[in-house]
Parts: C-alpha cells; structure tokens; sequence
C-alpha cells in the first residue's frame, strides 16, 4: 500500500504535460499511472489542480545561526514551503561556513528546524585556499565567493581567485560568484559620501554597472581558463548574460543566476523604496529589465533563484540609506509572481520549472532526486491552482520580515499543496507538518557528468 496517491493531476515537467496519478512510498514516487491505483492511506484529489516539481532555490539566507532577528530557519522553511519551493541552499553571512567543524555544526543545529529540504553553501576567504576539499567532501553545496567585501564578507583579490578556481576545479566542485569589482565600489562610495549625499539614488550609483560588468568580464575568463562550474549570481542587467555568454562559447562551464527583484522592480522602484529597494547589484532601468526577460525566453540565462534576504521593516529603517541592511525577502513569492507572467502568457510554466527546479537541481548535482516527476525522484512536489486570485499583502507574510516588496500586488495562481519527501507539509494557506520533515540534500554524483 502507498502512503499518499494524489489523483487525476494535469502533471507538467519542463518537457511534459499530461494528466495522471501519482503515488507515493518511503518519500519516493513509486508510480505514475494514467488512472487512479486507489491503494493508500491517503489521497489528494487533484482533478483541478497542477502537479510539478517542487522548486529548488539555491540561493537563500535564512541567518541562522546568526542574525535570527532578520529570519531563521524555521520562518524561512515555512515561507519556502509556502512559495512552492522544497529545497534550498543556504547561505549565512554572519557565521559562515568555512570549516568542516562549522559545517558539522550547522547541520546539527538545523536539526528539526526545517520544514523543507536544505543543503549548506560554504563561504570561501582568502585564508581558506588549500583546504576546501575537505568541506566540497563533507557535502558543502556550492563555495560562496565574493569579488567584493560585502555583507562581512571579504573580497578575493584576482590571485586569490584564481587560487580558489583552480582549486574547486581540482574535485570537480561548484562555486556561485557575487560578481561586483571591489575597487570600483569603493571609489563610488567615497565619492558619493565626499558630495555628503544621502539620497535613495546613491545606491545604483554606489553598486554601478560597469562593476558589475568588470567583475564578470573577470570571474568568466577565469572560470575558463580553469575549467570550475560557476554559476554568476544576481545578474542585473543584459551585458552581463552577453559576457557570461562569450566564454560559454569558448567552453566555460558558466551558469547565469536571474532573481525576481531584476524582473519585477526597475531603477525608479528602487529610487520610490529607498531602504526597501536596497539590494545589491540593484535594478536597472527598465528597458534592461525588459531584456533580461526575453534572455530568460531564449536560455541564456539558466537559473531563477530568489537571494532571499530579509530584514524586518524597523531594520530596513534603522539609520540613513548607507546604514541600513541591504536585501529583500523572495522565498514566499517568488513562484507566485511567475505564475502571474505563466497567466498572462509572457512564459510557460514549462520554462519556470526548468530554471527554478530542474536546472538547479542539475547543477547542484541533486537531478534526478529533485528538478523532476518520475518513478524513484524524491516526492518533493507542488500542487498549483492556475486560477485562484489572490493578493500579495504584508500582513500575510510568513517570512519574520513581515513585509514583501510585491505588497498589494494581484496574482493569478498559487501553491495549494507542498508536500516534500512524501509528507504534506503546506496546505491550503496552512503550514501542516512540523520542523524536522526537511533534511540535508546530497549530491548523486560529480557535476562535471551531470553537465555533459
């Protein structure tokens, strides 16, 4: 007998759409059938509703252990697991990972703290070249590097850099790379603090274009030379995917990263927000947006994740434009608000599983565990109504930020069911499951097969 048989869905994959029945053991899918097998303990009739794959974003930072105030663990699981996302890869800044002892500890912690699956990104400083191996072995997800000091986090000068290549190259290991030049957003920031400015404006000027476009033109070449997997994140404008482009085509084993901010927010929505349209890189000016959307179409840019970042709406406050937290919360509304575009026909459905769950989980190494619908994929699925109306409003946010950049937006389409290693664990606007049904993810194999 089946734990849970969910009935007569229209199932839709990245290259499939079909009506059918789905049952579900041991947290697998053990059958798919074109008619109900009604042999389970429990059923979902899905008559009406949409079955896909449960998204996988692997760029989050749910502060914990850490800055717990801006978010943990357990209110970014439940928001993920709201959004339809169920799986993420974390990344805290405050207490990063940078040694298998942290690493250890962290899973430790995390114990009976998620309600959906998690894997660990650690954080590449400068001290750490030479024993990075060890962390990729103990089951790190990717090596967060920064071309920028950020969020306390320190920049890798080009030798370091290239150090850190070479080395993840050596394992077959993956890297994901805030790309802006340190050099550059440092003589911005002194300038604009020199003029004694202190307008919402300063911060596209601060974290400007073209340092964005020089730490990519840099990061891309030499991922290259090196031969690394690295996947560029945040991309905020279209010159990026074309140089990430360039050395694709010269062999480089490079991924492009799009967030929601880049295709729902422009340079005037960041002006009219100030503290709550800080983030970084920031939006650019809408016709770039416009673009980057029709890179997406076109598959030049590969993954969709959100930089789930929170702060709560007193820290988003707390001081002038310079001192307040950078970041916006993503997790909850991130699928919501492409199942809207999915509605008014400006992408398929078919596209957003394939850069928010199957792309991912291939690069990660998770494919064909997560990122699919067949027999043996783990049961991490996501049940949708296309046609539920509903708004986006800040006092609904589960997230502990209490607020969304998309409040009082309309949308068309919503998670009814999460359900995640077979368990149900979010349904019908409820968190049903306790913490402690997510666990750690783990590669199936090296990356460089995966991509061949």
């Amino acid at each position: 007998m089946f734990e849970l048989e969910i009935l007569n869905a229209t199932i839709v994959t990245s290259k499939q759409r079909y009506v059918g029945s789905i049952s579900i053991a041991n947290g697998k899918i053990a059958a798919i059938s074109k008619s109900p097998l009604l042999n389970a303990k429990q059923y979902i009739d899905a008559t009406d509703l949409v079955l896909v794959p449960g998204m996988v974003d692997q760029h989050v930072h749910f502060m914990d252990p850490g800055e717990t105030d801006r978010e943990d663990f357990i209110h970014g699981s439940m928001a993920a697991a709201t959004g339809g996302v169920t799986t993420v890869i974390e990344h805290t800044h405050a207490f990063p990972v940078r040694s298998v002892q942290a690493f250890e500890e962290k899973n430790e912690h995390l114990k009976k703290r998620s309600v959906v699956n998690y894997g660990l990104t650690a954080h590449v400083f400068p001290e750490d070249l030479g024993n990075l191996k060890a962390l990729w072995e103990s089951g790190a997800i990717l090596f967060k590097i920064f071309t920028c000091t950020t969020h306390g986090i320190p920049t890798m000068n080009n030798d370091q850099l290239y150090q850190a290549f070479e080395e993840i190259a050596s394992f077959n290991g993956s890297c994901l790379v805030h790309c802006e030049d340190d050099s550059i957003t440092e003589g911005n920031e002194q300038r604009l603090k020199a003029a004694h400015r202190c307008d919402h404006g300063i911060i596209s000027e601060w974290r400007s274009e073209t340092a964005e476009e020089v730490a990519v033109a840099n990061v891309a070449l030499m991922a290259r030379l090196t031969g690394v997997q690295a996947t560029i994140a945040h991309i905020s404008h279209p010159l990026v995917v074309e140089l990430i482009k360039r050395e694709q085509a010269e062999g480089a084993m490079l991924y492009g990263e799009v967030c929601p901010q880049y295709i729902f927010m422009d340079d005037q929505k960041v002006l009219e927000r100030g503290p709550f349209g800080k983030f970084t890189p920031p939006a650019r000016k809408a016709d770039q947006q416009e673009r980057l959307m029709e890179m997406i179409l076109a598959g030049d840019i590969q993954i969709l994740s959100t930089d789930h970042a929170p702060s709560t709406v007193e820290q988003k406050l707390s001081g002038n434009i310079w001192e307040c937290n950078f970041g916006l919360p993503g997790v909850e509304t991130t699928l919501p608000m492409m199942l809207n575009l999915v509605n008014q026909g400006k992408i398929s459905l078919e596209r957003v599983i394939e850069i928010y769950s199957e792309t991912p989980s291939k690069v990660l190494g998770l494919y064909p565990n997560k990122g699919c619908i067949m027999v043996g994929a783990d049961a991490d699925l996501v049940l949708l109504d296309l046609n539920h109306k509903w708004t986006i409003k800040n006092e609904n946010i589960i997230s502990k930020s209490g607020w969304s950049p998309f409040d009082g937006v309309d949308i068309t389409g919503k998670p009814i069911y999460t359900i995640v290693n077979g368990t149900v664990v979010y349904e019908k606007g409820n968190i049903v499951a306790e913490p402690g049904i997510g666990q750690p993810v783990s590669r199936l194999q090296k990356l460089s097969a995966i991509n061949k």
